[in-house]
């Protein structure tokens, strides 16, 4: 024989809607919680002075919510089109509204504010939720759902420089951290602005990256009483110039991660030509030894590129192996990595940094790599922007920062994990709650 275990339940769709409560039951593998709206007193509810009729046919909505039981939980509402008729013996038809819940939604606010945060702000994609949802759950929920909930939420929000300025009054941003990228299936360029918090403060879609656009944007957010400080961004023309004319008193520090890239490019790129040459000779001597050393370079290829400190000790044994089989070359190599890397992990000072860039330049200038010879020009072109945190008291922690790159990749990240942002409106949606 089975044993029946009551336990107590409460939530805030059940505190709002005691008055119409009927009952609770078990319909196959569900809890049901029943509340019939025909039991509110409408004529205080609506202000109706008037008596309020009723149908004998009525219709069923089922709310879902999460269930802290074995069995999901369903919240039904039992309802109908009730009328009445007013002073003038017109008859006015009226729909029950619900408290707490929507008819058009299905679930409770706990379900969608979930749903809406695993896809906004934990980047989890429309589909998996779905899974989450009907696997763990047990709440059948589609993409479109989820797709709808967010635009529900989204819509309601205030506009994009009216949530900036919330956002400054609540801790006001001192840095810009700015870039912009192509979404999937248009043209323009949508610029994002990260701050020192790393929160996602507005985007703003354009033609381009490139012109007066990059102005405009930052005009908007000055005018809505963003003070910047310090700047971040790569090294496009186009937002340097901006910054320098919207933000003349702002220090420009460029983005770690395009500084990196910039000079690991050029290093991959004069690691390949060497092993390309050594190969090409050694098929023309017909000599073994140079072959098999670019074949190991080809293997150690993404070993050699890193700097000493990321090596393991089975790592570090490889590449000695192999510069013991060269003719130099490789050594040479490795020191210039181990000085690159020293400029940026070991400089406390500009002063600093200068001297070991110039011991860098008279080694690259022996070496007489066309590649090798960009990194110095880099060096010499953007000085300024990449070690702009040698000048700046504050700004140290952000050497390593590539906020401005995570801004736009985060959009990237949500747009292809949810299909497609397919409009102005629907990143909005996205980014609104994020912030």
């Amino acid at each position: 024989m089975p044993v029946i275990i009551q336990s107590q339940f409460n939530s805030a769709v059940l505190e709002a809607n005691l008055d119409v409560f009927t009952r609770s039951y078990t319909e196959g593998e569900n809890t049901i919680i029943e509340f019939d709206m025909r039991k509110r007193d409408w004529q205080k509810e609506a202000g109706i002075n008037h008596e309020v009729y009723w149908p004998e046919k009525t219709y069923n909505v089922d709310i879902h919510e999460f269930s802290v039981f074995h069995n999901p939980i369903i919240y039904r509402f039992i309802l109908a089109q009730a009328w009445y008729y007013d002073d003038h013996n017109r008859q006015i038809c009226f729909t029950p509204k619900l408290r707490e819940v929507s008819a058009q939604q299905h679930v409770s606010k706990c379900v969608l504010h979930l749903a809406c945060f695993l896809a906004v702000v934990c980047g989890v994609t429309l589909r998996n939720i779905t899974t989450i949802f009907t696997v763990l759950f047990r709440i059948p929920v589609s993409k479109s759902s989820v797709k709808r909930w967010i635009d529900t939420i989204g819509s309601s929000l205030p506009s994009e420089e009216g949530i900036l300025k919330q956002l400054i009054e609540l801790k006001k941003p001192y840095q810009c951290h700015i870039d912009g990228y192509y979404p999937m299936g248009t043209d323009n360029c949508v610029m994002v602005i990260k701050d020192e918090s790393d929160r996602i403060l507005i985007t703003h879609e354009a033609a381009s990256e490139n012109g007066d656009d990059a102005i405009k944007f930052l005009q908007k957010i000055k005018k809505c009483g963003m003070t910047v400080t310090s700047a971040f961004s790569d090294y496009s023309d186009s937002y340097v110039k901006a910054i320098r004319e919207v933000f003349p008193d702002a220090k420009f520090q460029a983005d770690h991660f395009y500084t990196a890239k910039n000079i690991w490019k050029n290093l991959k790129k004069c690691l390949l030509e060497y092993r390309r040459n050594l190969k090409a000779e050694g098929e023309k001597n017909k000599d073994e030894d140079m072959l098999e050393i670019a074949s190991e370079l080809w293997k150690l290829l993404w070993i050699l590129l890193k700097k000493p400190s990321n090596l393991t000790e089975n790592e570090r044994e490889k590449i000695e192996a192999l510069e013991k089989k060269d003719s130099g070359f490789i050594s040479k190599f490795r020191s210039i990595i181990g000085q690159i890397a020293n400029i940026f992990d070991h400089s406390n000072t500009e002063i600093q940094a200068k001297i070991k860039l110039k011991n860098l330049k008279n080694q690259i200038e022996k070496l007489e790599n066309s590649y090798l010879g960009k990194i110095t020009k880099f060096f010499s072109d953007h000085w300024d922007a990449a070690m702009q945190y040698l000048k700046k008291r504050g700004l140290a922690k952000y050497r390593r920062a590539s906020n401005s790159e995570s801004g736009m990749r985060l959009l990237r990240r949500l747009e292809k994990n949810h299909d497609g942002i397919r409009s102005a409106a629907t990143r909005k949606h996205y980014i609104t709650p994020m912030s």
